[in-house]
């Protein structure tokens, strides 16, 4: 990732997309429909761009290549550590959460996913998943 650039800008709602795009060109033709898709009139929530980004990396678990997949897990790292609160707040919650309720779908391939996290993602992961999943021996 452009390392470089990150150190004279934080991420923010302004720019995290260029970011997503330079690092994953595939993703461009789902973005570009999601766009225009949206009535340009009407302030466009993050909350739907996250989750055209959170679709896209769903597919990359199931059939992306383990390169793509290494570059998520950096990208999504970059977004927790150097996006603002609003870019903290979405990946931590709503990626991570929608990752996280199609993890639990039988036969999807999560541990392609979660063997490459780092270690922010992962303590969000975790509590992510914690949410997510019941475990009855906490119980007894």
């Amino acid at each position: 990732l452009a390392k470089e650039m990150v150190e004279y800008m934080q991420i923010d709602r302004t720019n995290w997309m260029e970011l997503i795009l330079r690092e994953f060109p595939a993703f461009s033709n789902q973005w570009h429909l999601h766009l225009e898709s949206w009535n340009p009139i009407i302030p466009r929530p993050i909350a739907l761009d996250i989750a055209q980004f959170a679709e896209f990396t769903l597919k990359a678990i199931e059939t992306g290549s383990d390169t793509e997949l290494d570059r998520l897990a950096v990208t999504i790292e970059l977004m927790l550590v150097e996006g603002d609160p609003v870019i903290n707040y979405a990946f931590r919650t709503m990626f991570l959460e929608q990752i996280a309720n199609r993890s639990h779908q039988a036969g999807f391939p999560i541990d392609r996913f979660t063997s490459k996290l780092q270690s922010q993602t992962d303590h969000y992961w975790r509590a992510a998943n914690i949410r997510h999943s019941v475990d009855a021996t906490i119980h007894h």
